[in-house]
């Protein structure tokens, strides 16, 4: 039977020089929240990351899944 994950989103920033980040969210408007975060943090400078990884967790095969890939200096 599938189980059914708490946190069923998760967020991974990726870029040169930074450690993989992974944070985990229960819906995924507090996924995109983070995205959007980091997106303006990308535009203003403060951020170093170059790549968003959106992925979903798919109960009926018990792995996250990629679910979008973002370059955050796109609008």
């Amino acid at each position: 039977m599938a189980t059914r994950k708490s946190k069923p989103w998760a967020v991974v920033l990726l870029g040169p020089g930074v450690p993989e980040q992974r944070t985990e969210h229960t819906s995924s408007a507090k996924a995109y929240q983070l995205v959007n975060d980091t997106r303006a943090a990308v535009q203003v400078g403060t951020s170093p990351v170059t790549r968003i990884r959106v992925e979903q967790w798919e109960p009926d095969y018990q792995r996250w899944a990629r679910y979008e890939l973002i370059d955050p200096k796109e609008q």
